[in-house]
């Protein structure tokens, strides 16, 4: 959607003069469910954003409009607390509540706001709209947080106020793209090392189950809660443990883990070396060997952190051993959303027409198929 038609939305509901911002989703290349094991991921920003007009107002209110679903929220500042567990006001209730936590005075905000970044997708579509509200409102406030503490913000809120347990990937991917790279992120140091994305002949390819199964969120928070179990029983023996981050393939042997635990936190370790190796590759221009790492992170999320559903496996499945394609794998949370694929680039049409009609008929669904490009993070737009 054009600034423009922000701009007049904006114009028929509210009478101030808006300043406008938007914030990126997000790709990762390498390494879920690894951000809430203090581990490493490799995320970028893509061109699908959240954008928002914003402007004090002269009432006591939080007052944002949704474009896409044509809804309103009107809440009083002093009466701002959390609504239905999935309600979208959430992340602005949320934000606006921490910002106020944090010792900034509070005025009346009026909002319209819009989101390119498919929802359900795995893409990041509610950390887009946490962090460019966040940053709307600590440059409009003059707040002076810094971008680590957004994230901070932004990941609160979504702990708080929509109740997913998630890490700090998405927002940090938000915030701190960088066009046309990619980068390691140390989910505990907040380390980043950017590497541009050279891959010649071959492009990055979504491929968007367009479905979400009942029960990702609740599932997610049980990961987790594995994750969190595993850590004290080896913590029993080696008590430096603090998180899967520092824990190693022989400690779950020793302390005796065993089924899901086991296959959890076997999960979590053996990708977080994925995302070590998926490195040197990106250094290397080894996208074989990236392929490869692709390749067994999604059999790694299927079989050993049961994340995956039939819909994504079909696709991964069908994508093996094709010559144009290097790697494949699922991407986010799980149980629906995408699969990203290393694919050559004058094959993209012959892959769509490979798998688009199998998958209508086995799954009664359309597929949809995204391309992108890696961008800046999340910043003021000058009108």
């Amino acid at each position: 959607m054009s600034l423009n038609t922000l701009k007049k939305e904006f114009e028929t509901r509210f009478s101030g003069q808006p300043r406008y911002f938007k914030s990126p989703g997000r790709i990762n290349l390498i390494g879920d469910h690894t951000d809430y094991n203090d581990g490493f991921v490799m995320p970028a920003a893509i061109n699908r954003y959240a954008q928002m007009a914003v402007s004090f107002n002269e009432t006591e209110s939080l007052i944002v409009r949704s474009i896409d679903l044509s809804e309103t929220l009107n809440m009083n500042l002093n009466q701002l607390e959390a609504k239905g567990q999935s309600s979208w006001g959430n992340y602005f209730i949320g934000v606006l509540v921490i910002f106020g936590e944090r010792g900034v005075p509070l005025k009346g905000i009026d909002c319209v706001f819009t989101s390119d970044v498919p929802v359900g997708a795995g893409l990041s579509s509610s950390a887009a709209i946490a962090c460019c509200f966040a940053f709307a409102l600590n440059e409009m406030f003059e707040a002076c947080f810094t971008k680590n503490e957004l994230v901070d913000i932004a990941q609160e809120a979504e702990h708080r106020f929509a109740q997913v347990m998630c890490g700090n990937m998405d927002q940090t991917a938000s915030l701190f793209g960088k066009a046309g790279q990619v980068f390691k992120f140390d989910c505990r140091s907040r380390e980043k090392a950017f590497h541009s994305l050279n891959l010649n002949d071959f492009t990055l390819l979504l491929v968007d189950t367009k479905v979400k199964h009942a029960l990702a969120e609740t599932a997610y928070n049980q990961r987790r809660e594995a994750c969190e179990s595993a850590v004290k029983l080896i913590q029993s023996k080696y008590p430096s443990v603090k998180s899967l981050r520092d824990a190693q393939l022989e400690m779950i042997a020793e302390v005796g883990l065993s089924g899901k635990l086991k296959a959890r936190a076997e999960f979590v370790i053996e990708e977080n070396e994925r995302v070590n190796q998926a490195e040197i590759c990106l250094d290397q221009n080894d996208l074989t060997g990236l392929g490869q790492l692709m390749w067994a992170s999604h059999k790694g999320l299927s079989e050993k952190y049961d994340v995956s559903c039939p819909e994504l496996d079909y696709i991964i499945e069908r994508s093996y051993g094709l010559s144009y394609i290097k790697g494949a794998r699922m991407m986010g949370g799980g149980f629906g959303g995408c699969c990203i694929v290393l694919i050559q680039s004058n094959a993209v049409n012959d892959f769509k027409r490979l798998i688009e009609a199998p998958f209508s008929k086995e799954f009664n669904s359309a597929l949809e198929f995204y391309q992108f490009e890696l961008v800046d993070g999340t910043e003021e737009v000058i009108n």
